[in-house]
C-alpha cells in the first residue's frame, strides 16, 4: 500500500494505491480522497522492475501511470489522461504493529500533539494549524472559524474559560448568553459549555471546557455562521477528536458481547417503556437480531391515537433515510451485473445529468453521489416547497443550480437529491429507460432487494400502503413538546426523493434486511442478493463526519468502545428510525417510531442494548435526561417569545404574494387577527417571536411541515418589501410578485 501525490493540471491531489500479487499477476485499487473516490479498479498492473505501470478506468476517462521502483521503495513517474500529462509519487504506507496498513478517512488530515503531552487533535481537510503564546489555533480554509485549543490550571472552568479567552483575545469582553454543563460521560471531572451574545447573529462565540486532574481543557469556537453551516462537519472533527491524554479510553474490541438473554430483555424494556413516556412518543417498534435469528420483536404504545390499534412488528412505518442503504444495496447489484460500476461517471448512463460547474458534471461518479463527500449541501427547503409539482426527472434536474459548499473529499455534506439521482440513474440503467424515473427505480428495488430478501411489505408506494391498510400515524413534534397526529398526504413532500427516504416497511421486514447486512448480502433464506464484495464497498469511510464516525455509501461508520458499528438513522414528517448493527459480532437493533425527530430515543436504545450486552455504565439514560430538561427549558423560553398578539400595521406591507426562484410562491394574509401563510404545499399560522432583549426577531412557523422556522421581513435596497427564509449560507429572499 503506497500514499502520495498525483500533480495534474495546476493541482496536486492526495492518492492511496493498494497493489497485491496474485495468481495470474498483480490487483489494486486507487483513492483519490479530494475527488470523493475510493476503491477505483487498478488494470493492466505490469511489474518489471524498476518499471511499474498500471492503469484506471476506461475509454475517454483512461489514465496511465508509468513509474520506476527506487531503492527506497518508492515509486514515481509520469501520468497521462485525455491528453493531460502529469507526475506522481508514492511511498510505502507505515503499517501498524501487527503490520496491517492504516488506512486514512478522507476528510481527516494529520493529528497534532500538544508538546506537553497533554492532548491530541486532528486536523481537517486544508485546515491551518498554528502556535501561538500559550495556545494553538486551527482555522479553515476561508479563515471565517477559529478554534483555540488552551490548557490553564484550575478547577473553576467558568474562569478558565474568561481566562482563555483573555490570553487568545486581551479585549474580549463579551457577555455570556448561556451556559450549559452536560454530563461527563465518566471521562473527566466535569463539563462546561458557554455561549456568548455577540450582538450579531452571523457570529457564533462557543467555549468548551473539561475539567481533568486539576487542569481545564478550552476550546474556543469563534465563527461566521455561513461558515460553521458550510463546514459543520470539520468543526465536529476538531470536537470529537480532541483527545485529552490522561484520559484512558474503554477498549473492547477483543471483548465478546453476552447473548441477549431474558435478563438483558427485561432491562432494555423496561429503559424503551421510560423514555417513550418521558419523551411522549405514541409508538415504537424494536427488533433485535442475533446470530441471523430474530431473538426479539415487540411492539410499544398506539399506531393510530384514534382507533387505539397498537404499534406492531407488522405496522407499516416510513423509515426515511435509513432507506438510502436499499437504494446503495440496489447500485451494488448493478456493479455485481456489470451494468456499472461504482467509479462510472454519471453522465455516462444519464446523459442528461448536470451539475452547475461543467468540469465536475464529467467527473462526478454513481459513488460521489451517494458518498455525502462532493461538498453539495442540504437544501430540503427546495423539496419541501416544491414536492407537488416536482418529478423524479425534475430532482435529478435540478442539480444543474446546486452550489458546492466545499471541495471534493474535504467535508461532509448531506444532499437527499444526490442520492435521489443516484436511484433514479441506477434504476434507470438497470430497467432500461423502460419507464419514467420513478416507476424505473420502484421496479428495480422490487425485483433486485426487496423481492430476493423476502421483504414483503416494504415499498414507496402510498397507494400500496394504504391498500394494505396496517400503517401508523405519523404524529409531529410541535413546538410546545407534544406530539400531533397529521395527515398521511404531508408525507408526499419526499415522493420527488423517493431513492433517499421515501420507503415504507415494517419491523418485520426491517429485520429480515438486517440479517442480510448481516450475511453480507445472503438473505434469510440463503438467497445471494448482493456480492459481499460490493456490499462491504458501502460498508467503507468515504469522508469523516467527526473524528469517531464515517459517512460510507449510505451507512454511517463509526465505533462503540472499539467495536466496529454501522448505523443509520431516518426522518420524514411523522416517522423516525434507527438501524444499527455490529458487523463483526452477528448482533444488531432496528427501532422505528411514529413520531417527528425520535432519534434520541431510537438512538438511546441501540446504546442502551450494547451497555448491557457488553456490562458498561448505564451512561445513555444520563445523556437522555440531561437532554430532557434541556428540551423542557427551550420549550418553556420559547413559550415566553411567542406573541399572540399580530401588530397589524406592521405586517400589512407583507400581506400579499412573494415569490423565490427556488422555492416559488408564498402568500400572507390577516384573517381575523391571525397572521397566515400559504406556500401551496401547506398552510400555517405564524407568530411574532421577539428575542430575549424583547425586540423581534421574525415570524415563526406554528404547524407543520416547517414549524419553527423563522420569516423575517424587511426592506430591499430599493425600499421593496421582501421576506427571508434561513440564516448564514442557507437563505432563500422572497420578493413581491409582479
Amino acid at each position: 500500500r503506497y500514499t502520495g501525490t498525483l500533480s495534474v493540471a495546476g493541482m496536486e491531489l492526495s492518492i492511496i494505491v493498494a497493489l497485491a500479487p496474485g495468481d495470474g499477476g498483480y490487483a489494486g485499487t486507487i483513492d483519490i480522497p479530494e475527488q470523493g473516490a475510493a476503491g477505483i479498479p487498478l488494470h493492466d498492473i505490469r511489474v518489471d522492475l524498476p518499471v511499474v505501470h498500471f492503469e484506471m478506468l476506461e475509454g475517454p476517462s483512461l489514465a496511465v501511470f508509468d513509474g520506476e521502483l527506487a531503492a527506497t521503495g518508492e515509486i514515481s513517474g509520469a501520468f497521462l489522461q485525455s491528453g493531460i500529462e502529469g507526475t506522481f509519487v508514492l511511498a510505502p504506507e507505515a503499517t501498524a504493529a501487527d503490520g496491517a496498513a492504516q488506512p486514512a478517512t478522507p476528510g481527516l488530515g494529520e493529528t497534532y500533539t500538544d508538546p506537553a503531552g497533554r492532548y491530541s487533535v486532528p486536523i481537517p481537510t486544508n485546515w491551518t494549524l498554528s502556535e501561538g503564546d500559550g495556545y494553538v489555533l486551527l482555522t479553515d480554509p476561508e479563515e471565517s472559524i477559529k478554534m483555540y485549543l488552551v490548557v490553564l490550571p484550575g478547577t473553576d472552568l467558568a474562569q478558565a474559560t474568561l481566562d482563555g479567552w483573555t490570553l487568545v483575545d486581551p479585549t474580549f469582553d463579551l457577555p455570556v448568553d448561556e451556559t450549559v454543563e452536560p454530563p461527563t460521560g465518566g471521562t473527566v471531572d466535569a463539563v462546561l459549555v458557554t455561549t456568548y451574545d455577540t450582538g450579531d447573529d452571523n457570529r457564533i462565540l462557543q467555549a468548551v471546557a473539561q475539567g481533568k486532574d486539576g487542569d481545564a481543557y478550552l476550546i474556543l469556537i469563534d465563527g461566521q455562521l455561513a461558515g460553521l453551516q458550510k463546514r459543520n462537519a470539520q468543526v465536529s472533527i476538531v470536537g470529537s477528536g480532541f483527545k485529552i491524554l490522561a484520559v484512558e479510553e474503554t477498549d473492547l474490541s477483543e471483548v465478546e458481547p453476552l447473548p441477549v438473554d431474558t435478563e438483558i430483555i427485561a432491562s432494555l424494556e423496561e429503559f424503551i417503556t421510560t423514555y417513550l413516556e418521558a419523551f411522549g412518543i405514541p409508538g415504537a417498534v424494536v427488533g433485535i437480531v442475533e446470530n441471523g435469528e430474530v431473538v426479539y420483536s415487540k411492539g410499544f404504545g398506539v399506531a393510530d391515537p384514534v382507533t387505539g390499534a397498537p404499534m406492531a412488528p407488522d405496522t407499516n412505518v416510513m423509515i426515511g433515510s435509513t432507506g438510502k442503504s436499499l437504494t446503495t444495496m440496489m447500485m451494488g447489484t448493478l456493479v455485481d451485473d456489470g451494468i456499472m460500476s461504482w467509479d462510472t461517471p454519471a453522465i455516462e448512463l444519464y446523459p442528461a445529468f448536470k451539475v452547475k460547474d461543467p468540469a465536475l458534471t464529467e467527473q462526478i461518479t454513481m459513488r460521489n453521489l451517494v458518498c455525502a463527500c462532493t461538498g453539495v449541501p442540504r437544501r430540503d427547503l427546495e423539496l419541501i416547497l416544491n414536492a407537488a409539482e416536482q418529478t423524479a426527472e425534475d430532482t435529478v434536474a435540478s442539480l444543474a443550480d446546486f452550489e458546492f459548499f466545499t471541495d471534493f473529499g474535504e467535508a461532509f455534506q448531506y444532499s437527499n437529491q444526490m442520492v435521489a439521482t443516484a436511484g433514479y440513474i441506477a434504476a434507470d440503467a438497470a430497467e432500461g429507460g423502460a419507464a419514467d424515473l420513478e416507476t424505473e427505480y420502484e421496479q428495480a428495488l422490487q425485483e433486485r432487494i426487496l423481492d430476493p430478501i423476502g421483504m414483503e411489505n416494504t415499498t414507496v408506494s402510498f397507494d400500496a400502503v394504504r391498500a394494505r391498510g396496517n400503517y401508523a400515524t405519523p404524529h409531529m413534534l410541535m413546538l410546545e413538546n407534544t406530539y400531533e397526529p397529521i395527515s398521511l398526504d404531508v408525507e408526499g413532500v419526499l415522493i420527488p426523493v423517493a431513492p433517499a427516504g421515501l420507503h415504507w416497511s415494517t419491523l418485520e421486514d426491517m429485520t429480515k434486511y438486517m440479517i442480510t447486512q448481516l450475511q453480507e448480502g445472503v438473505a434469510p433464506d440463503g438467497t445471494r442478493v448482493v456480492s459481499a464484495e460490493n456490499l462491504k464497498e458501502t460498508w467503507k469511510p468515504q469522508i469523516a463526519l467527526s473524528n469517531e464516525a464515517s459517512y460510507g455509501l449510505g451507512w454511517i461508520v463509526t465505533e462503540y468502545k472499539g467495536v466496529p458499528v454501522l448505523t443509520h438513522g431516518g426522518n420524514t414528517i411523522g416517522f423516525t428510525s434507527g438501524f444499527t448493527f455490529l458487523p463483526g459480532t452477528d448482533l444488531g437493533v432496528v427501532v422505528l417510531t411514529n413520531g417527528r425527530a425520535t432519534n434520541l430515543f431510537n438512538d438511546g436504545v441501540a446504546g442502551r442494548l450494547l451497555e448491557l450486552v457488553y456490562d458498561q455504565p448505564a451512561e445513555v439514560a444520563q445523556n437522555l435526561d440531561f437532554y430532557l430538561e434541556r428540551m423542557d427549558e427551550q420549550t418553556s423560553e420559547l413559550t415566553g417569545q411567542l406573541m399572540e398578539e399580530i401588530d397589524a400595521q406592521a405586517v400589512e406591507p407583507y400581506l400579499g404574494r412573494f415569490t423565490n426562484e427556488a422555492l416559488g410562491a408564498i402568500e400572507l394574509s390577516l384573517v381575523d387577527g391571525t397572521l397566515m401563510l400559504d406556500a401551496g404545499e401547506f398552510v400555517t399560522q405564524l407568530k411574532a417571536k421577539i428575542d430575549d432583549d424583547g425586540e423581534l426577531d421574525g415570524y415563526m412557523q406554528i404547524d407543520p411541515p416547517l414549524q419553527g422556522a423563522l420569516y423575517r421581513f424587511g426592506l430591499a435596497e430599493d425600499g421593496a418589501s421582501i421576506i427571508v427564509l434561513g440564516e448564514g449560507a442557507v437563505k432563500y429572499t422572497f420578493v413581491v410578485a409582479e
